[in-house]
């Protein structure tokens, strides 16, 4: 059982609403309601009726054993680190836990092997997109954040490493599929897909900026939330589609994925809070600039 989502199904539980739940999860309703979905396919049982609100016979069971799951797998952790204390001849170090985002996780790995090499300490690896990070980061839930939405906040310290290129999705048969780099400029009348503003506002931000710097709004023909719907759709020809260098880990056949002329990118950034500091800030930091430039 995925243990994030458990814990997002407790909250809305607790909560009565999505919107009060989503709020509480710096998630937005769709994509609580999206994780609330999964984990009902996953079991293979519906957990909730929406309207009015209410839990099922298996989601008051999920509630009540979920919470009790929880509470062991904390306790379980605690004893591996008394345990770990207690090596004789041994240092204790604690494992540092890393807020990465779901979509950047492939290229970003190397960056986390090199961190733990380096520090000669466990990494955990929590994917939360960057609002989530942040709140977990204030809540002293996580350690670190590898953003790649830029942070306005005076209690989180911010520090760029590299950036990550905006791609287009285009259809093998496109006319300008065989370019090195498109220019976004020529795609202005071409249907767009694109992530809907509601599943995460500061990315599609981020494209609109895109958009707004080649002089045009896209075509918008189909908002579409998930990568695997996108590409299908786009070698279906239904429209072109704006993502992240990363997916290009994720092959489909009958799309390409090309950088744009106009080398559009998102900053990916190291982000903690800054009072107090997190544990081997000054180390932490080295080793990823180090890695990076």
């Amino acid at each position: 059982m995925d243990l994030r989502r458990l814990r997002l199904f407790l909250l809305l539980a607790e909560e009565g609403n999505f919107h009060r739940a989503a709020e509480k999860a710096y998630l937005s309703q769709p994509a609580l309601s999206q994780h609330i979905q999964a984990l009902e396919k996953a079991l293979g049982v519906k957990l909730l009726e929406r309207r009015p609100f209410r839990l099922t016979p298996a989601g008051e069971v999920l509630q009540r054993e979920g919470k009790r799951l929880l509470a062991e797998v904390e306790a379980l952790k605690e004893r591996v680190r008394q345990a770990g204390r207690g090596q004789p001849g041994k240092d204790y170090l604690g494992e540092l836990r890393f807020g990465v985002p779901e979509n950047l996780l492939p290229d970003l790995m190397p960056l986390l092997d090199h961190l733990r090499r380096g520090l000669g300490q466990p990494v955990e690896i929590l994917e939360m997109h960057t609002p989530e990070q942040v709140k977990a980061l204030k809540e002293g839930q996580l350690d670190y954040g590898l953003a790649g939405l830029r942070v306005e906040d005076p209690a989180i310290g911010q520090e760029p490493l590299l950036p990550v290129p905006i791609v287009v999705a285009l259809p093998e048969g496109h006319p300008l599929a065989s370019r090195k780099r498109v220019p976004l400029k020529a795609l202005r009348e071409e249907p767009f897909l694109l992530l809907p503003k509601e599943v995460l506002p500061p990315l599609h931000e981020a494209f609109m900026a895109v958009f707004q710097q080649a002089g045009f709004t896209p075509k918008v023909v189909r908002e579409v939330a998930r990568f695997s719907q996108a590409v299908s759709l786009v070698a279906a020809g239904v429209g072109v589609y704006l993502t992240l260098a990363p997916y290009r880990v994720f092959p489909h056949p009958g799309v390409v994925l090309k950088p744009l002329e106009e080398e559009a990118a998102l900053q990916v950034s190291l982000i903690y809070r800054t009072h107090p500091p997190p544990p081997r800030l000054s180390e932490v930091r080295a080793l990823l600039k180090a890695l990076v430039l």
